[in-house]
Parts: structure tokens; sequence; C-alpha cells
């Protein structure tokens, strides 16, 4: 099985450790940096693009949000995941604006945070429970336009996708196969002009 490389962009140090020893121990996943702020990053050239880096938001000198532009013009395929012990709107906002792919709140159980590695695996969002209800309370209200221009299947796909779910739970849910899914988010990507999930958080939010 492919290792799942990640990276850790935080400033608590005993927060760190633990991610640290609790990885060294797995077998599939492999934590390919670990660093306190993205200065740190941005000063060691040899690593190998990691498919996820969590990502705290209240780092010292560049933070976290501002960190996400940086790191994907070095990373641009990389999953940012942000992290944080406040569960603020503007927060959550301005980081999926930012362009990050997800958002999780401390305190962080480790053996959740392997589940959730998966579910971003299978094309499903990183995001707590409690930003997952924010999130969906704030772009529930969606304009006349898009209706239009969603099929009443597609804006079910597209509901499913805003609170969070894997393409794999969506079609479980729908009683439709997970290719059915991944076509109907084509062309929901396509109606909206937009390319991601992120993107799809980011343009309901202005709603």
């Amino acid at each position: 099985m492919k290792e799942t490389l990640i990276g850790l962009i935080e400033d608590d140090s005993l927060l760190r450790e633990n991610i640290e020893t609790y990885f060294a121990m797995s077998t599939d996943i492999r934590l390919v940096f670990s660093v306190s702020s993205v200065e740190d990053l941005l000063g060691d050239k040899v690593i190998s693009e990691p498919y996820i880096i969590f990502i705290d938001i209240g780092l010292p000198g560049i933070s976290g949000i501002e960190g996400i532009s940086i790191i994907r013009k070095r990373f641009p395929n990389t999953h940012l995941v942000m992290i944080s012990g406040a569960c603020s709107e503007e927060l959550i906002w301005q980081a999926i604006k930012a362009g990050a792919n997800g958002y999780l709140l401390k305190p962080l159980s480790l053996k959740e945070l392997v589940k959730k590695i998966d579910i971003i695996k299978n094309n499903g969002a990183l995001i707590s429970p409690e930003v997952a209800s924010m999130l969906f309370s704030r772009i529930s209200n969606i304009k006349n336009q898009t209706e239009t221009l969603l099929t009443k299947r597609e804006h079910d796909v597209m509901n499913y996708l805003l609170k969070g779910l894997s393409y794999k739970e969506i079609a479980s849910i729908l009683s439709i196969s997970y290719t059915t899914v991944n076509d109907h988010v084509k062309k929901i990507y396509t109606k909206l002009n937009i390319n991601s999930k992120g993107e799809l958080l980011a343009l309901f939010i202005n709603y």
C-alpha cells in the first residue's frame, strides 16, 4: 500500500510532538515534515510534496491563512487543512476564501485525524461538525439564478458536498453509484464555472 504523505505546521510544541510520535508508528501514513512556522517550511528546500498539510491558523510570523497562497506555489496539488482552537465565522470564511480544503477544531483526536485523512482521500471535506453546521446555515440561502442552473439531483449532490460528505457517502444516501456522483459534481462545477469544493464553498459564502 502506498504511503500517504502529510505535513504539519503547528507552533504548539506539545501537540506537534504528540502528532510526530503517533505517526512515527504508522505504516501507511508518513509525516514528511513537522515545523512551527511557514518560514521554517520555506527554509527547507528538500521535501516531498505531501498529500495533506495540516496548518495552524494562529502561527507566529506568517499566519496560517496568509501561508495558504505561499504554500500552494510550492505544493500546488496538496490539500491544505486549517486547524484552530477558535470556531470563528470570520476565520472560517477567510480560510475558505483563501483556498483551504478544510477546517478542523482543536483539540484533535489523533485516531479521528486518521479517519479524516481517509475522508479527504475519498473526496470528502475535512470539516469539523461545528464548522460544517455553521457553513451550511450560511450557504443554505441559494440564489434563484443558481437554482435554475442545476437539476434537482445536482442540487441534492451539491448540498451534501457543502455538508462535507464524501462521494461514497452521497452515493449511499441517494442510492446511486460513485461514478454517477462524480458525473454530477463535474456538471455542477461546469455550470457554476468552478473547479473545486473550496471554490464551491467560497461561492456560497457571499450569498
